[in-house]
């Protein structure tokens, strides 16, 4: 069962990580990076940015098989984002051209309508086609990968969530930054992390909310 732990921010200081494999309790060899970043509204309408990277200790199996997810993740969402948002574009140019959108007029001159359309249309049918290509992947990878890719989220969902998965563990800034949500998947591994960061644990500020 997985345990959630919520830790302040303590600016770039990483909080301490027992010295045990984050992803199966074995010894540790290697690190995976836990990256989040988060932009936060501050005073007067203005935004700051957040950004963490913590070394998470790995055995090399998980530390493997980190790497190997992300791209089981990464490489489906970039053929799908490319063919269907290339298709999307090229059918949104050639639509707003034969219905004359171009001859509308725009405040922008070196802009025109078919182009602001075409884009529009090719990132929207880009992150769909990204999003469906990595869930066709994920079932049919799924027999290879097991437990590890089953375990880590989607890459849009992450991307707009700011969250980060390592093998074993999760990660989500809160909404104003301050705290991080931690996900572990191993009882044992939570309850060292946070024996030894028993200083930094707070109460949860509300749920993370996405940007």
């Amino acid at each position: 069962m997985a345990t959630i732990l919520t830790l302040a921010v303590s600016g770039d200081t990483p909080p301490r990580f027992p010295t045990i494999c984050v992803g199966c309790g074995a010894a540790p060899v290697v690190t995976s990076s836990l990256g989040l970043a988060k932009l936060v509204a501050g005073r007067r309408g203005s935004q700051r940015p957040v950004k963490l990277t913590w070394p998470v200790p790995h055995c090399a199996a998980c530390a493997r098989s980190t790497k190997a997810v992300f791209l089981a993740q990464l490489l489906p969402f970039a053929l799908g984002f490319l063919a269907v948002g290339g298709a999307a574009l090229a059918a949104g140019w050639y639509g707003a051209v034969s219905f004359g959108l171009d001859e509308i007029g725009t405040t922008n001159p070196r802009t025109p309508n078919s182009l602001v359309l075409a884009g529009a249309a090719g990132l929207a049918g880009g992150i769909a086609g990204g999003f469906v290509m990595e869930l066709v992947a994920r079932v049919l990878l799924l027999p290879a990968f097991g437990r590890a890719l089953w375990a880590a989220p989607l890459l849009v969902p992450s991307i707009f969530t700011d969250a980060d998965y390592v093998a074993g563990l999760g990660g989500r800034l809160c909404a104003d930054g301050t705290q991080v949500t931690l996900t572990f998947a191993h009882d044992a591994v939570a309850d060292a992390f946070a024996a030894a960061n028993g200083h930094r644990t707070a109460e949860p500020a509300g749920p993370p909310a996405a940007t």
